[in-house]
């Protein structure tokens, strides 16, 4: 009903920056139903900061242990790809939307990270799609549980929404096994309305998320293009002179020549070297 009346904001068309659709499993308090609930995750970001992921569910004491963890893997992985040779110049911010109980566990990390990365890279995130996965500091996916329920809600949700054909879930390649999925959900997907995608890297996610092909950071048109050519952008713009810096300086100098006290080339580069 939430879903119908869009009280719920899931958006299963089109393509966003900074925003996808994750899957979590709600137990039910008292017995041991459980079902799965798409949630929408989206990330922003700004420069300086300490070159980091803010996770806010974490801020706001809203997540456990394990999911602060994986926060924590998301940060490994960006610092490994684009960090390791100079910090960061930007923060992410990452929150779980519409979402006011405890989240915990590493099922969305594959999530976040691929948010984290889109807003970097500048790439619109196919809402069609619905992601599931654990990552490590190498990008590698992991294996999660609660996977025939998740698959379930979303394809609940497309169709409450409507079908296109171009809809479905990226899940670990190792969670195969585990899928046995209702007549409904396994019929859709023969019939090319719904799909299931599997991938073992978070590489393999990304491109099938943005369409880009992830690359490197000289291959024109790819996604550590351009991530290296906007953290550049802002390395650049960090160490260049601020337009107060500069009319500080005009100020500075038109008053060293009324009073007849113009520093020469010699002494400015002096100071310049201290």
């Amino acid at each position: 009903r939430e879903h119908r009346d869009r009280q719920l904001l899931i958006s299963t068309q089109g393509a966003v920056v900074g925003q996808i659709n994750g899957l979590s499993v709600i137990e039910t308090l008292g017995t041991s139903y459980e079902y799965g609930e798409p949630v929408r995750i989206t990330a922003t970001l700004r420069a300086g900061g300490e070159g980091d992921v803010i996770d806010i569910e974490r801020k706001a004491e809203l997540a456990g242990q394990i999911h602060a963890k994986a926060m924590m893997i998301i940060n490994g992985f960006l610092t490994k790809e684009f960090g390791s040779e100079q910090p960061l110049p930007v923060s992410a911010s990452l929150v779980f939307e519409q979402s006011y109980s405890e989240v915990d566990g590493d099922s969305a990390s594959l999530t976040g990270l691929c948010a984290v990365i889109s807003v970097l890279a500048g790439l619109p995130i196919r809402q069609g799609l619905a992601v599931t996965g654990a990552v490590d500091q190498f990008g590698d996916v992991q294996a999660v549980g609660g996977v025939n329920e998740k698959i379930e809600g979303f394809y609940r949700v497309c169709r409450l929404h409507g079908l296109t054909g171009e809809q479905g879930v990226i899940i670990p390649s190792s969670c195969v096994n585990q899928l046995v999925l209702r007549p409904a959900v396994v019929k859709a997907v023969a019939e090319g309305k719904f799909h299931i995608f599997t991938v073992s890297h978070v590489t393999e996610a990304v491109k099938m998320l943005t369409t880009v092909d992830w690359g490197d950071a000289e291959t024109e048109n790819t996604v550590c293009y351009r991530i290296s050519e906007r953290l550049n952008n802002v390395i650049a713009g960090a160490q260049e002179q601020t337009w107060y810096e500069e009319l500080t300086e005009k100020v500075k100098e038109a008053f060293a020549k009324l009073t007849g006290k113009s520093e020469s080339k010699d002494d400015k580069d002096d100071k310049a070297a201290k």
